[in-house]
């Protein structure tokens, strides 16, 4: 789900309001400062941070000491957190501050918008002085076709930084259109040059299938036809083929550099999807899995993140190896209550 609160506001007053909300001192490579001259606070102190099982609480700064050898690290979101965006931009400036200049992916953008991410970040300017109307970050946002998607705040703070320190930055995911045809035709209904838009990498593992369409059929409220959720299935392995070829592909050519990783949470739930077939194509590859969590203030360490899962003959091992527990989002809610709640009777 998409975030939309706070959708009118600036980019950098959302940082600003976020940052004052989440309390702490600032430790970013380039502060952000107050309306007043005075420093704002660190996200990074916001939530609580967990290693699982267990629930053994660490620091910020043990979690990065652990990220510190990782390939490929993924900072596993709900979409519409503020928190989790403004926590995922701390961790981006503390890894700079240390010195690493990894490249950044995003679930949100298709591996086709690639040029003009790279190009907003690393390209070189245009040899004509032609005029130019908009700031770069508005043009940017015009040719990714987000003019009227509000979560566009929730991202481009992301981009800003990797423009400032001139980080390759990668759309992982399949376009739009093929990932609607796949939901609504599956795989048998494509054309050829449809299919020829990703490689599949033959997953196949029916205790995760079972795990899957248990997570599709919750998510619409029991309520989906069985031949929905298996085409939406297919997509969700089409996609985490997609990112994790992707991934690999930024690995193999930046060796000595992390692939900061920015997609939702469930698709490395479980040390699986994305992060079972990038170990799958890149054996031995050192990979990093933290989770950002939403949370009621009366259920600060929820054991459904710390638990692992039997499926069938396999048992899954927790959501994530970290979890960042902050307080939730309105998509926290159950999406099912209303639904499910009985109506008024009548007289």
């Amino acid at each position: 789900m998409d975030g939309t609160f706070w959708s009118d506001m600036p980019c950098m007053g959302i940082l600003l309001v976020l940052l004052f909300i989440l309390g702490g001192c600032c430790s970013l490579p380039q502060c952000p400062s107050g309306a007043d001259g005075t420093m704002v606070p660190d996200p990074l102190t916001t939530g609580t941070l967990l290693a699982t099982p267990g629930g053994q609480p660490l620091s910020p700064k043990t979690l990065l000491e652990k990220m510190q050898p990782a390939q490929v690290i993924y900072l596993g979101e709900q979409h519409d957190n503020p928190y989790h965006h403004q926590l995922q931009r701390a961790i981006l400036a503390k890894l700079l501050a240390q010195g690493k200049r990894p490249a950044i992916g995003f679930e949100f953008f298709s591996r086709d918008q690639t040029g003009w991410l790279m190009q907003f970040t690393v390209g070189k300017p245009s040899p004509f002085a032609l005029p130019q109307p908009d700031d770069p970050g508005e043009a940017l946002r015009k040719k990714l076709g987000w003019e009227k998607r509000p979560d566009w705040a929730n991202y481009f703070p992301l981009l800003e930084l990797a423009r400032e320190y001139h980080l390759p930055v990668f759309g992982a995911d399949l376009p739009d259109g093929l990932r609607v045809r796949l939901t609504r035709s599956g795989l048998e209904g494509l054309s050829a040059i449809e299919r020829a838009e990703w490689s599949s990498t033959g997953f196949s593992q029916e205790s995760y299938r079972q795990l899957m369409l248990q997570k599709l059929s919750h998510a619409h409220c029991g309520m989906a036809p069985e031949s929905l959720l298996e085409r939406q299935y297919v997509t969700w392995l089409a996609r985490n083929d997609a990112m994790a070829h992707s991934i690999a592909l930024i690995v193999t050519e930046r060796p000595d550099e992390p692939v900061l990783m920015i997609l939702g949470a469930g698709h490395v739930a479980h040390d699986m999807g994305v992060y079972e077939r990038v170990a799958f194509l890149q054996p031995g590859i050192r990979q990093f899995n933290l989770g950002f969590k939403g949370t009621d203030a009366t259920d600060p360490t929820p054991a459904r993140f710390l638990e692992s899962v039997q499926m069938g003959e396999t048992l899954f091992p927790p959501e994530h190896p970290f979890v960042w527990l902050t307080p939730a989002a309105p998509s926290d809610a159950d999406p099912c209550a209303k639904l499910l709640r009985p109506g008024p009777k009548g007289d």
